[in-house]
């Protein structure tokens, strides 16, 4: 057994024991003891111990351990899906999301789904639809949307419903240990499209709203992550996704969307988009907005329409170049908009498959998350 095959499996196993890695192979230098908050499972103490033998047969060994332990330091990128039918049926979950995951080979620990604020029954779109995707493992990531101005949600014209979500959001969230959710209101704001968008002021007094309403209804700040998830995209300075910005004090996790349109029919502008162009100038963009807070890709995909026609290899090319390449970014979340809607975006259907993704995904630093672990974990760090 290899001293690399150790340290990939606790890896895996998530954690963080380079201190006592570093400091059991080297006792004497006290500028590495161990951190006594430190945690571990059974199964990490033993992988330890395993490990510690193989760093006593030798210092080519020792070196070995102490460049491979070093990733378990780094935070997780957390993989995320977005499903085209409804996520709290136990079929829909099973075909689109389970299957997903044995096919690449790799547990996707987020689900993505749209829910309006006027929702005709939260208590069951909201309570059901969590606690299903929980009990299989899944953390929701909630875009919340709607067909009001946001003008309207700002002055108040649907609290009536959005209490209604609220104590839904509530009641699920108190039923036991580890129950959180990603909720993104007005998703993809700062561009044309929805009848809230382009509205920097009242985006902002209607995000406010929503978490004051949360706020009654008993929701515990801890109970929720709540995301800024604009489009990367702008049409111009006056749209930028930094004027529509709620604040540190009311954002948990900055996110944006970006998508490589290539040469799909319904794209406006043809271009085949390399991933630092697609992604590139947002990272940076929203670290300098907002430097302590994590960053998510909330959506993305990219069609295979080239300029010379459909080209599924240039597809799979795409995807593994895109996801190495954010796997050294410091994202800590990816969400796949696998549903074929403006595009071919889908990259798992029962008409084709991009093995690309799993090519993709097979990056060490792409590692699945309960949703326990998830409620607990820092992902700042």
């Amino acid at each position: 057994m290899s001293v690399n095959y150790l340290v990939n499996a606790l890896s895996n196993l998530g954690g963080s024991l380079t201190g006592h890695v570093v400091w059991a192979l080297n006792p004497t230098k006290t500028s590495v003891l161990p951190n006594p908050r430190v945690k571990a499972k059974p199964q990490q103490w033993l992988m330890l111990v395993m490990l510690i033998l193989l760093g006593c047969l030798g210092s080519k060994n020792t070196q070995a351990i102490a460049d491979g332990v070093k990733r378990l330091e780094t935070p997780p990128v957390l993989l995320g899906l977005y499903a085209p039918n409804y996520l709290g049926e136990q079929r829909v979950i099973d075909n689109e999301l389970r299957q997903v995951d044995n096919w690449a080979g790799k547990r996707h620990a987020i689900a993505g789904f749209f829910m309006d604020i006027e929702d005709s029954n939260p208590s069951y779109n909201i309570g059901q639809r969590l606690e299903r995707l929980r009990q299989n493992g899944y953390t929701a990531f909630i875009n919340l949307d709607s067909t009001r101005s946001a003008s309207a949600i700002a002055r108040g014209d649907t609290d009536n419903s959005l209490r209604k979500l609220a104590q839904a959001y509530s009641q699920w969230s108190k039923q036991g240990k580890g129950r959180i959710a990603f909720i993104a209101p007005f998703q993809e704001m700062n561009i044309p499209g929805e009848t809230y968008s382009q509205d920097p002021q009242n985006f902002k007094l209607a995000y406010q709203r929503i978490q004051q309403i949360f706020q009654q209804a008993g929701v515990a700040p801890h109970k929720v992550r709540w995301v800024f998830a604009p489009n990367g995209w702008s049409q111009d300075q006056t749209h930028r996704f930094e004027n529509y910005y709620p604040g540190n004090t009311q954002v948990d996790v900055v996110a944006f969307s970006a998508y490589n349109w290539g040469y799909c029919t319904n794209s406006s502008w043809k271009h085949w988009s390399s991933p630092q162009e697609v992604y590139e100038p947002y990272i940076a963009r929203m670290r300098s907005l907002a430097p302590n807070k994590p960053i998510f890709i909330a959506q993305t995909a990219t069609t295979s329409n080239t300029q010379t026609g459909q080209q599924s290899s240039v597809k799979d090319r795409w995807l593994r170049d895109s996801y190495t390449y954010l796997a050294n970014k410091g994202v800590r979340a990816i969400l796949y908009f696998n549903i074929n809607k403006e595009c071919d975006w889908a990259l798992y259907s029962s008409a084709s498959k991009s093995p690309g993704y799993q090519q993709a995904v097979a990056n060490p630093a792409f590692r699945y998350v309960s949703p326990v672990e998830l409620a607990g974990m820092n992902l700042a760090r």
